[in-house]
């Protein structure tokens, strides 16, 4: 199958998600609406719809994991830092610590993996209370990543960060738009519209999705006919 004639619906189905539609009412070039509800972005307005049914939402693609994760190795970051920074370690993008400290992933790793829960507590109040992560991340709340913690467990987020540190670039981007906790269950959702996924998201899919078990998929907007 030619690249040009690949589908939403091809890429799902191809890399293991599930895509659901929804109807909707577009404003215009961004906004939408669902049921005459307030317009949004689209992620906004999928993210509502899942608060309203009972879910806790992070709207962020992914910065709620990846803060997570650098508050869990943040003790091991902060100790072979290039600068002997703790700042530095806090601020740095995690994709950077990750690639300038490669030769000790194992090491950084077993921190995750050895946290308590207090450390990791205060570890990412330090995160979320920091002014220039604040304005990276504005999205990124303590109380989700605290929440996506417990959810996850040391082990699961040890895993995740492995799975990252292989190419850590690559894997920054391509995050779905929301990570939904409901029920003691965990999805994460693409909002789509008109688009298909990304290259970084198709990656994502393969190489963290599908081999950390995770539940995804893709909720498509579709004009509602008036």
């Amino acid at each position: 199958m030619k690249q040009q004639n690949v589908t939403l619906s091809d890429q799902c189905s191809d890399i293991g998600w599930s895509l659901t539609e929804v109807l909707a009412q577009k404003h215009d070039k961004r906004l939408w609406s669902l049921d005459g509800g307030p317009a949004g972005l689209p992620e906004e307005v999928v993210g509502q719809m899942l608060v309203g049914s009972g879910g806790s939402v992070s709207y962020c693609e992914g910065g709620s994991a990846l803060l997570l994760m650098k508050a869990a190795a943040l003790e091991t970051l902060s100790a072979m830092n290039t600068f002997g920074d703790r700042i530095d370690a806090v601020t740095r993008y995690l994709e950077a610590q990750m690639t300038i400290l490669a030769d000790h992933t194992a090491e950084i790793i077993e921190t995750v993996r050895c946290i308590s829960p207090d450390a990791l507590a205060r570890n990412v109040n330090e995160l979320a209370t920091n002014s220039t992560l604040g304005s990276f991340f504005p999205r990124v709340k303590e109380e989700f990543m605290l929440q996506l913690f417990e959810h996850l467990g040391r082990d699961k987020l040890a895993d995740i960060l492995l799975a990252f540190s292989a190419a850590p670039y690559d894997y920054r981007a391509g995050w779905p738009d929301l990570i939904v906790i409901k029920d003691g269950t965990m999805k994460l959702i693409e909002v789509k519209t008109n688009d298909k996924l990304l290259d970084s998201q198709l990656r994502f899919a393969r190489g963290i999705g599908t081999p950390m078990g995770f539940d995804c998929g893709v909720v498509r907007l579709k004009l509602a006919k008036v």
